[in-house]
């Protein structure tokens, strides 16, 4: 019976060694052809290596860096700090239970998004120009405006996109559809700007400061200037920068904008802000 016992045992041994060795190359191959291998978390400590031509200070949750660009050889006056990747969902959610700022306007699909604290990490999405205006000023900021948005993202350097010249690919950038909608805000670290600043090609569209004037102008005046222009300006489009998950690589170009709506929240349109340096 012993003999008997070890005939049947071993077909089924090997055939548990099989499924799993196929279970095995399966999730290999898989790992080794989706484009989900090159994300890495973004962590404020390891992001700061991507630091070099500049200087960073945390936020004030710790959440994320804030990165200094410096205003030399440019039409910018004064330096400013910019936010090291776009505005989470997560941060904005704190800022609507704190009663500053309006919630963001996710529906159908993207209910899920709020009510699920998995998504927490991906850029916000859903706000309007002014809402995303509303928390960049509680946080003692406001939205960047096109030129400083270059400039964090190597306008100065000449580069075709942020990080430099070569052509895009899915260690640097979500674009084209390849990853399926959001990434988090942050984990493609390849696809840094020389100043160190993260997604400011692909992911998501951002708001910037300035009304659309056409699809080639590009306002170079100090940031008070934009600002006290809109105060009399009749534009209801608003300028967005860096493209987003599912454009074609040329709205990742650092000198490409696109325009919507200033009233009009969608799934592609997020933001993060700027702050002036206070010495």
């Amino acid at each position: 019976m012993k003999n008997v016992s070890r005939k049947i045992s071993t077909p089924r041994v090997a055939a548990l060694l099989l499924f799993f060795t196929s279970v095995l190359i399966f999730l290999v191959v898989m790992w080794k052809t989706s484009p989900y291998r090159l994300l890495r978390p973004y962590l404020p400590q390891f992001a700061a290596r991507l630091v070099k031509a500049s200087e960073f200070r945390y936020a004030a949750d710790k959440s994320h860096l804030e990165i200094r660009i410096p205003a030399a050889q440019s039409a910018l006056q004064e330096d400013f700090w910019i936010d090291q990747i776009p505005v989470t969902l997560s941060a904005y959610q704190v800022c609507v239970a704190q009663g500053s700022c309006v919630p963001a306007h996710y529906r159908y699909y993207y209910d899920k998004f709020e009510n699920n604290p998995l998504y927490g990490i991906l850029p916000v999405s859903f706000v309007s120009w002014d809402e995303a205006r509303l928390f960049c000023q509680s946080e003692g900021g406001d939205l960047p405006t096109e030129l400083q948005w270059n400039l964090a993202a190597g306008m100065q350097q000449r580069n075709r996109y942020p990080w430099g010249n070569s052509e895009p690919s899915l260690d640097v950038a979500n674009f084209d559809g390849f990853y399926q909608g959001l990434t988090p805000a942050g984990w493609l670290p390849e696809g840094a700007s020389p100043y160190g600043v993260l997604d400011m090609g692909g992911n998501i569209r951002e708001w910037v400061l300035d009304p659309f004037i056409s699809e080639t102008y590009t306002d170079m005046r100090p940031a008070a200037e934009v600002k006290q222009s809109l105060l009399g300006a009749d534009a209801s489009d608003r300028v967005l920068k860096g493209g987003g998950s599912s454009d074609y690589p040329i709205a990742l170009e650092v000198q490409t904008h696109q325009w919507h709506g200033k009233n009009s929240p969608g799934a592609n349109r997020g933001f993060r802000c700027a702050y002036p340096v206070i010495e």
